[in-house]
């Protein structure tokens, strides 16, 4: 009887803390032309309230959303989408990295998803006329 309630307790205890009800998984993949885009930084943000979650493309364009360094999902409910490849700060690591992607999907992005409870891929195939690209302020 008391290994069956520990049990249960430590159960109770571990999902109660590793999960967070208003965050579900995010993934997807992000094409630039219909070509991965590695290294590329994805932020979703919620519009009616809630966290910013962040992500960041492989080489082979897929990323996944983290809410911190610890947990991973983003928001549920409507997202505002940006995807970047310039440095987020260049004065920070002085690499300079020119952003390829247009404002459209950054600066200026009218992307948005919908992110629901359980697993979601959102991929995004991105079109590099789709406007100006706005550079990263250098020093």
């Amino acid at each position: 009887m008391r290994i069956e309630w520990l049990l249960a307790v430590l159960l109770a205890a571990s999902i109660g803390c590793s999960s967070n009800e208003n965050l579900s998984r995010v993934t997807g993949t992000i094409k630039l032309d219909g070509e991965p885009l590695p290294d590329a930084f994805v932020v979703f943000s919620p519009t009616t309230g809630g966290t910013t979650s962040y992500g960041r493309t492989g080489t082979d364009g897929r990323y996944e959303m983290m809410f911190s360094d610890s947990e991973k999902g983003a928001w549920i409910g409507e997202n505002r989408v940006e995807i970047s490849t310039g440095d987020v700060d260049p004065t920070m690591s002085g690499s300079g990295v020119r952003e390829r992607v247009p404002a459209a999907y950054n600066k200026q992005s009218t992307l948005k998803v919908e992110v629901v409870a359980g697993g979601n891929e959102h991929n995004f195939d991105l079109n590099s006329e789709e406007g100006r690209i706005i550079q990263p302020p250098t020093e």
